[in-house]
Parts: structure tokens; sequence; C-alpha cells
């Protein structure tokens, strides 16, 4: 679990971070309204995911 603390640090302490995820939640809501559950899964991932690794590479 310490992970999981880990990554909720980066979060509370990363501001542009936390911008990126609310982004990739409106973007994933978006695309389910349209009925692409698929692809808004994939953007939802990789936006995220993308986000993470980017903030871990700056700190």
């Amino acid at each position: 679990m310490k992970w999981l603390r880990e990554v909720y640090g980066l979060f509370v302490d990363d501001p542009k971070l936390v911008l990126m995820a609310f982004v990739s939640l409106a973007v994933a809501l978006v695309l389910s309204s349209f009925n692409w559950h698929e692809l808004a899964g994939a953007v939802l991932f990789v936006l995220v995911a993308g986000s993470i690794f980017v903030s871990v590479e700056r700190h």
C-alpha cells in the first residue's frame, strides 16, 4: 500500500496532475455519452497514466 500513498501524494502535491485527471474524466464522460465506452476507457487510462508519468519524471 506504500505505492498507493505515493500516487495519492502526487495528486495532492501536483495541481497540474489534478487538472489533467479532471480533463481526462471530462473527455471520457463525453465519449461515453456517444456510446464509445471502450474508447473512453482507453483515453482515460492513457491520459491519467501519461500525466502520472510526466509528473514522476518532473520530480
